[in-house]
């Protein structure tokens, strides 16, 4: 995989330039396994668009995965909510189409939310259908653990569906399932996040 910087893509320029103050994140290029360029940014809340025709795009499957929940149609205040983040405690990576002269898609979210008062986040991926076993989920979770780790946090912590396992293999295969234990029919996984180098 191969990185290079890239310019803002189609948030407003000042939510680009705020995130990139914010979090230190620069927007660039990722070549992926198969030599597909994805744009990855941070979330902007002109994004909610996007997030819906994301969902729209992943399968049953796929949403049933990251939200636990089959649903058909995100709604607007999820979208919302999901896009709008404070860039510390809660944040997102969004990886996005690189075609300069197509309409931009979101096509993989990674993001944490911090618990109040603590060095631990809880962490959700997802990666539309399409852009499944390229590699993409793991640059998401590396690229979002080193924003984290600028914000002070130490550990993420997952909720996995045993059916998941994609997500739980390749959490096995970057050596990120340091505890694990079952509850309620999830998975409850809890990884420290490593220093900076």
């Amino acid at each position: 995989m191969t990185t290079r910087r890239a310019g803002a893509g189609a948030p407003a320029l000042r939510s680009v330039l705020v995130a990139v103050v914010e979090t230190g994140f620069e927007p660039r290029i990722v070549e992926l396994r198969d030599r597909t360029k994805v744009h990855l940014r941070p979330i902007a809340p002109e994004d909610e668009p996007l997030l819906h025709e994301a969902v729209a795009a992943m399968s049953e499957r796929t949403v049933y995965f990251r939200f636990f929940s089959p649903i058909k149609r995100m709604s607007d205040a999820l979208a919302h909510r999901l896009a709008v983040v404070d860039y510390n405690d809660r944040f997102a990576l969004v990886a996005t189409t690189h075609k300069p002269a197509a309409k931009e898609r979101i096509v993989g979210v990674a993001r944490y939310d911090r618990a109040r008062g603590t060095d631990i986040a809880e962490v959700a991926v997802a990666v539309i259908d399409e852009f499944q076993r390229r590699g993409l989920g793991s640059v998401l979770l590396v690229e979002l653990a080193r924003v984290a780790r600028r914000h002070g946090i130490k550990a993420f912590q997952l909720i996995v569906l045993p059916e998941n396992r994609e997500m739980l293999g390749l959490l096995r295969k970057m050596g990120w399932i340091h505890q694990a234990k079952v509850a309620g029919g999830v998975y409850e996984i809890s990884f420290d996040l490593p220093e900076q180098g």
